[in-house]
């Protein structure tokens, strides 16, 4: 039987990601300097929580919610202390950690499920907004946090060729799809999550042999070894998110189904 926080915790966070991640592109990220931008985040974070979560009567939700959004973002844009990617870490964590408070709220003052799409559709309904918050995280948070890695490791796009760099550490050549390495990344940690869930691990294995078979040319040519570390380091990395991740969400999931 699914935990009573989950039913609150899931939508809130599914919120959260899409706010954050599937809905905001680079553009709308430095719009947020400005403060009327940076509210009316805050409000579409609320807005999609209260949504979400069901509760037509929570107004609280939705107050809390955008407030608390918009400030920590606010602290995130002033603050210059450490990496980008400790800033993001921190940022991230500091809003799961607020909803995950509002959800232990929430269980004292609504009680246990009471909102209105967890009544029509049961455990169903946060079992598909836990699959495809892991699908969010798994394209989207570890594809930051590996860009972040490399600025925090040292590693700047500069020292590759230039047109060869990827941000997902698939280094691109000349004749390479824009984007590609990104794209392929997407669709790495996907099917690294679809063969957790699945239950098939050992598919990850195949992909892994199978990126490497393709790589072969460039991981062995010596002329480019920059461009072969590179891409190397950045598979590791987003094996390594993209699998914790996974069985994070198979995790969840497991407490969900009755």
């Amino acid at each position: 039987m699914c935990d009573p926080f989950l039913g609150f915790f899931i939508p809130l966070l599914f919120a959260h990601l899409l706010t954050d991640f599937a809905l905001q592109s680079d553009a709308s990220v430095q719009a947020k300097h400005r403060l009327p931008n940076l509210i009316l985040h805050g409000l579409l974070a609320g807005s999609l929580s209260y949504l979400f979560v069901g509760i037509y009567t929570g107004w609280e939700i939705l107050v809390g919610v955008a407030l608390t959004h918009s400030l920590l973002d606010a602290w995130k844009l002033r603050s210059k202390k450490g990496t980008s990617l400790r800033r993001f870490v921190i940022d991230q964590l500091g809003h799961w950690i607020i909803l995950a408070l509002f959800s232990w709220a929430a269980i004292y003052q609504f009680g246990d499920f009471p909102g209105l799409w967890t009544k029509l559709f049961g455990w169903s309904y946060l079992l598909i907004l836990a699959v495809l918050s892991g699908g969010i995280v798994s394209i989207y948070v570890v594809s930051f946090l590996v860009e972040l890695s490399f600025e925090a490791l040292g590693i700047k796009k500069s020292l590759i060729s230039p047109g060869e760099e990827d941000s997902e550490g698939a280094a691109q050549g000349e004749m390479g799809i824009a984007e590609g390495g990104r794209i392929i990344g997407y669709l790495e940690r996907s099917l690294i999550t679809l063969f957790v869930l699945v239950g098939y691990p050992a598919g990850i294995g195949f992909l892994i042999a199978a990126k490497s078979v393709f790589r072969f040319g460039e991981l062995t040519d010596s002329n480019r070894r920059w461009q072969a570390e590179y891409i190397i380091i950045g598979t590791l990395l987003s094996i390594l998110f993209g699998t914790s991740f996974a069985y994070l969400t198979a995790w969840i999931v497991a407490i969900i189904i009755p």
